[in-house]
C-alpha cells in the first residue's frame, strides 16, 4: 500500500501567508529603525528634537537684536518690522505668509513662538518635531526626510504584500492547474496514469474523488475493450469456419450446373450457388470488420484521391447497369487513413448503387467547405425509410427492404460511419427528389 502523502489544510496556507506578511512588515520596520541609525550616526539627518532645541536657543539669548541663524538652522523664521514689512527670512510665499499671519495675531500653537526685540523688530518661529536632512540643499529639493522614510518603509510594505500575495497565487494556480490536466486525460480516456498529490487538503480531497472516478471509468473501459475483443474474436473464428463449408458448397453446386439437369434443378442450383456467393460476401464483411487492424494518417491529395474512389466504384456501376456521375471538385490535400476512407466511400457508393434500379443513374461529388471539405452521393432509388434514416449506420442492422436485396449484410454503412468519426467527421443520411443522399463532412484541420 502506497504511502500516503502528507497536506496541510487551505486555511493553514492563509495563516501561514499572514504570519509570513507579518513577518515580513517586522523585518521591513528593523531595517529601517537601523538605517534611520546609521543616518543619524553618520550626521546625515537630525533628529527630531533639534529643532525645538535651536527655537529655545534663539528665544532665550540674551540679545537685544535678533542674530541671523545660520543654513542649519531647521525651523521656519521671519523678522519683521514693527510696521510688517519682513526684514529677514528663511522661507518665501505661503509659508512666509504663514508667519505673517501669526506676527498679526497671538499665535496658540505650540509649535509657534515670537519674541519682540528692543528695537520693535518680531521674530516669529515655527518649527516640527521631525527628523530634518543636515544637508540644506537636500532639505530644499526633498520632501522632510521623516515623511520621506515613512514613505520608502509603506513602499516595503506594500512590495512584501504583492510579492507574497502573487506567490500564494502561483502556488495555488500550479494546484488548481491540477484538476484541468486530469480532466483533460480523463476526457481523452487516457486512464492509465494516477492522479497528482496537491499538497493541500481540500484539493486532495477532490482530486481523490477524481481518482476514484478514473478508477471506476478504467475498470469500465477495460470490461468493455475485452468484451469486445472477445466478440470480434468470436466472430473472426466463426467467419473463418464458414469460409471453408460455403466454398465447398458453392464449388459442387458450380460442377452441378455442368451436369445434364431437369429445368427444376438447375433452378434450385442457381439459387444455391446465388446464395452461397452472397454467404461468402457476408463471411469477408465480417473478417474486415472484425479484423481491426489500423491505418496510419498521412498527407494525402484529395482530387487524386476522389478520382480513385470513381475509378474503383464505376466498375461496380458498370455491371449492374448503372450510370455513375462525378463532378471532383476538391482541392489540397488532408491527414487521412487512405485505404480505409476508400473502403468507407465506397460502401456508401455500392449502397446507392444497390438500391437504384437498373438503368438509373448515381451521383457522386466532392467539393470544398468553408471549414472542410465534402462528398456527397446521391442515387435514384427509393429513398431512405424512416428507420433507416435513424438506424442505417448501425452494426448489422437491416430493414426489410434491405433483407430483399442482394448483398446488403447490415455492415457497409456502419463500416462507413465508423471511419468517418474516426476522421472526426460526419455522416448524414436524406432523402431528395431523385432519391436517397449521403453527406460526407470533414474539417479542414485534419
Amino acid at each position: 500500500m502506497a504511502k500516503k502523502q502528507r497536506s496541510v489544510s487551505l486555511t493553514f496556507v492563509l495563516l501561514r501567508f499572514a504570519v509570513v506578511m507579518l513577518g515580513c512588515m517586522l523585518l521591513c520596520g528593523l531595517v529601517w529603525m537601523l538605517c534611520f541609525t546609521q543616518l543619524r550616526n553618520a550626521g546625515i539627518i537630525y533628529q527630531g528634537y533639534v529643532s525645538n532645541q535651536q527655537t529655545e536657543r534663539i528665544l532665550t539669548e540674551d540679545t537685544k537684536n535678533f542674530i541671523s541663524p545660520g543654513e542649519d538652522f531647521l525651523p521656519e523664521y521671519a523678522l519683521f518690522a514693527p510696521d510688517g514689512n519682513v526684514l529677514e527670512s528663511n522661507v518665501e510665499g505661503k509659508k512666509l505668509e504663514t508667519l505673517r499671519e501669526f506676527f498679526l495675531q497671538a499665535p496658540d500653537d505650540v509649535h509657534v513662538s515670537r519674541r519682540t526685540y528692543a528695537d520693535g523688530s518680531t521674530v516669529i518661529i515655527q518649527w516640527y518635531f521631525r527628523s530634518e536632512f543636515v544637508n540644506p540643499i537636500l532639505r530644499n529639493l526633498l520632501p522632510p526626510f521623516e515623511y520621506l522614510w515613512l514613505a520608502v518603509l509603506g513602499a516595503g510594505w506594500v512590495f512584501c504584500l504583492i510579492f507574497n500575495t502573487l506567490r500564494l497565487r502561483r502556488r495555488l494556480a500550479a494546484r488548481l492547474r491540477l484538476f484541468g490536466e486530469v480532466s483533460d486525460r480523463v476526457g481523452a480516456q487516457e486512464l492509465d496514469f494516477t492522479v497528482p498529490h496537491a499538497g493541500i487538503r481540500e484539493y486532495d480531497q477532490a482530486l481523490d474523488a477524481m481518482e476514484h472516478m478514473r478508477e471506476a471509468l478504467y475498470s469500465s473501459l477495460s470490461s468493455q475493450w475485452a468484451a469486445q475483443q472477445e466478440r470480434e474474436a468470436e466472430i473472426a473464428a466463426l467467419a473463418h469456419d464458414l469460409k471453408t463449408p460455403l466454398t465447398l458448397i458453392g464449388g459442387n453446386a458450380e460442377l452441378l450446373l455442368d451436369e445434364n439437369l431437369p429445368e427444376n434443378c438447375q433452378r434450385m442450383v442457381k439459387t444455391i450457388v446465388s446464395n452461397s456467393d452472397r454467404a461468402k460476401r457476408y463471411v469477408a464483411s465480417l473478417l474486415e470488420t472484425s479484423s481491426g487492424t489500423d491505418e496510419t494518417f498521412e498527407n494525402t491529395a484529395l482530387p487524386a484521391m476522389f478520382d480513385e474512389l470513381c475509378l474503383s466504384t464505376n466498375a461496380l456501376a458498370q455491371a449492374s447497369g448503372i450510370f455513375l456521375h462525378s463532378q471532383n471538385s476538391l482541392e489540397g490535400s488532408a491527414r487521412i487513413q487512405k485505404d480505409h476512407l476508400l473502403r468507407a466511400l465506397g460502401n456508401v457508393v455500392q449502397n446507392a448503387i444497390e438500391h437504384t434500379p437498373e438503368g438509373g443513374s448515381v451521383y457522386l461529388e466532392g467539393c470544398m467547405l468553408a471549414n472542410g471539405w465534402q462528398i456527397t452521393v446521391r442515387d435514384e432509388g427509393p429513398g431512405f425509410s424512416r428507420a433507416a434514416l435513424h438506424h442505417a449506420t448501425e452494426r448489422l442492422w437491416r430493414d426489410d427492404t434491405a433483407q430483399s436485396s442482394d448483398g446488403h449484410n447490415g455492415l457497409g454503412l456502419w463500416f462507413a460511419a465508423q471511419v468517418v468519426t474516426t476522421h472526426s467527421g460526419q455522416l448524414e443520411l436524406k432523402n431528395c427528389e431523385s432519391g436517397g443522399m449521403a453527406v460526407i463532412k470533414f474539417r479542414r484541420n485534419l
